[in-house]
């Protein structure tokens, strides 16, 4: 009896009309469903890595599929077993017979390449299912009634999903294997102490860095509070002092414009008064004091989207290019509520914000980079006495609480209470899950423009120094 073997797909090209066959290799697939028929582990290792429709003829996936199903029933697999369970289930013919499956016991190679042989099998799947999405969008690009940028979010969506089945299925690692590597950085980080090199990026502030070790790699950040607290102000602290470390930052501000973020920056280099620099009040003086801060400012790595109607998809994906370019070791994006859902326009907007609270922290395990990601504090602390936020004030809050390695919040007393301390805020660190939470002091300047550690900012005024952050929390350094 002949077998009926999966259809030979092509793609076309049309500019050049030309027929390609579609990324396969029935041979490996064979070579697979050999090993798993004779050796009785074989399968345990082929499952970790292929999925059934990872199976490009349609033949072979049938036989897979019957494996799959005597393994779930804990069954031994054997080619009598998967010729009972073909039978079984009536699908012996169409999986070319016992003759068939007979024959791809002859197919047989070295067991020792089993996990090499199902990568390239999974490969191939791959690369199929990006023609197939890609097809798909120059198809849509062609269609004048439907949205291009839809078009565009929906590219971006199945790309990701092959980006997951990629890892999912091929990242998992024996423990052993894992260990290796938290020895090997557990090396690095003591070498790194020992020279006095911080583990992390630099924060621009030097109790925070004591305990964070700077911005981890892979790390999400919350950086959040109430409007007027001066999220903006210490972001671009946190970007400049990285930068002049010389790590690359990439700032996605959604808020305000790329000039008036150029603004800030050289506002924060200089002792020009803001409202004189924006009437155009300012001296001659001043002007070129401005131009001194360009030069310190001029060969800092930082770069900046002011696109202000942008996806995680856009930001991922710009994130992903500048990454290879050499220009993105560290993301700030202004802020989270600003960023639009490309899927369900119908969704409940806590349901948006908590796809997009996850797309960030993966944007960060991807690309192995901490993401500052600033949010809006609910109204909720206004209609409290003690105006201190708390992980509920978050802005729906329930995904992103759980999303965020570290959460903190920034608050200056003055701004509700006239007699409070000028110049004094509290970065509160209210989730930490390498860490200890508490509360850090910070300084700044009446506009805003300039951060500074506190007590350095003190002594130099001749003031008392307050105690540090460990002496308050009892935190033993």
């Amino acid at each position: 009896m002949g077998v009926k073997k999966g259809k030979q797909m092509k793609y076309t090209e049309n500019s050049e009309q030309s027929d390609r066959i579609l990324p396969q290799s029935t041979e490996l697939e064979e070579a697979i469903l050999s090993a798993v028929l004779i050796e009785t582990t074989a399968f345990e290792v082929a499952s970790n890595i292929l999925s059934p429709d990872m199976f490009y003829d349609n033949v072979n996936r049938i036989i897979f599929e019957a494996c799959a199903e005597l393994e779930s029933e804990n069954k031994p697999i054997d080619l009598l077993a998967v010729v009972e369970q073909l039978r079984r289930v009536g699908k012996l013919e169409e999986a070319g017979g016992i003759t068939h499956i007979t024959q791809i016991l002859q197919k047989v190679v070295s067991s020792a390449h089993l996990e090499y042989h199902c990568r390239i099998v999974a490969q191939k799947y791959i690369a199929r299912k990006a023609i197939e999405y890609m097809s798909d969008a120059i198809g849509k690009c062609f269609n004048e009634t439907i949205d291009i940028e839809d078009a565009i979010s929906e590219v971006s969506r199945n790309i990701e999903k092959l980006q997951e089945t990629a890892a999912g299925r091929m990242e998992t690692k024996q423990l052993r294997d894992i260990m290796r590597k938290s020895v090997a950085e557990m090396y690095e980080r003591m070498d790194k102490y020992g020279k006095g090199i911080q583990s992390g990026i630099n924060t621009g502030i030097a109790d925070l860095n004591r305990i964070t070790g700077g911005w981890q790699k892979s790390n999400l950040v919350i950086i959040s509070g109430r409007p007027s607290m001066g999220k903006t102000a210490v972001a671009l602290h946190f970007a400049k002092s990285a930068a002049k470390k010389g790590t690359p930052v990439v700032i996605f501000e959604l808020e305000m414009t790329d000039v008036k973020l150029s603004d800030r920056l050289l506002l924060s280099e200089s002792d020009v008064p803001p409202n004189d620099y924006k009437v155009g009040k300012n001296s001659i003086e001043e002007a070129k004091e401005i131009e001194i801060a360009v030069g310190k400012l001029y060969n800092y790595k930082i770069y900046i989207d002011s696109n202000s109607t942008v996806t995680m998809e856009y930001i991922k994906s710009k994130c992903r290019l500048l990454k290879k370019q050499g220009k993105c070791e560290m993301v700030i994006i202004d802020y989270l509520q600003l960023i639009e859902d490309s899927g369900n326009k119908n969704s409940i907007r806590e349901q948006e914000v908590a796809k997009m609270s996850r797309k960030a922290k993966l944007l960060a395990k991807e690309l192995d980079i901490p993401v500052l990601l600033l949010a809006q504090l609910s109204r909720k602390v206004e209609d409290r006495t003690v105006k201190k936020p708390m992980l509920s004030d978050l802005r729906e809050s329930g995904a992103i609480e759980q999303d965020a390695d570290m959460v903190i919040f920034i608050y200056r007393d003055e701004y509700y209470n006239p007699n409070a301390e000028k110049g004094r805020g509290n970065l509160i660190i209210a989730k930490y899950r390498d860490g200890y939470t508490g509360e850090i002091d910070f300084a700044y300047n009446e506009s805003m423009t300039k951060i500074f550690d506190y007590d350095k900012f003190n002594l130099a005024k001749n003031a008392p120094a307050p105690k540090n952050y460990y002496e308050k929390n009892n935190i033993p350094f």
